[in-house]
């Protein structure tokens, strides 16, 4: 039996991941969606977000550069007990194949690794 990583049963292909920043949650929301964290990134969101609830979550349609059709991403951010901290949990799915998973796993990856760039003065 093949276990295909990502593939769901009414969702297609998805992909998600997290990072931990030491930033409480309305700095790093703010940063986010300032200018400069939109520009970052925003590439290939829809900015009329189907959710956006403040300093808790969006949701709304990603559609990578290489993609055909859009995607759906969800970004959450969950503060810790000790409000110094903010994880955020960035979820895609309606991925079309598993080079889709690829691609979008490539990309948000990135996107989480440079987090602390948002905040930097």
């Amino acid at each position: 039996m093949v276990n295909n990583i990502g593939l769901t049963k009414d969702a297609g292909w998805q992909f998600g991941i997290r990072r931990t920043v030491p930033e409480n949650v309305e700095t790093l929301w703010e940063a986010f969606f300032s200018d400069k964290g939109l520009g970052y990134w925003a590439k290939g969101v829809d900015q009329n977000f189907s959710t956006f609830r403040e300093y808790s979550h969006i949701r709304t349609k990603w559609k990578h550069k290489d993609f055909e059709e859009s995607a759906h991403l969800q970004v959450r951010f969950i503060p810790s007990k000790n409000k110094d901290k903010t994880t955020i949990s960035v979820h895609v799915d309606n991925l079309k194949n598993e080079g889709q998973r690829e691609v979008t796993k490539k990309y948000w990856t990135i996107v989480m690794e440079n987090l602390c760039l948002l905040t930097a003065p």
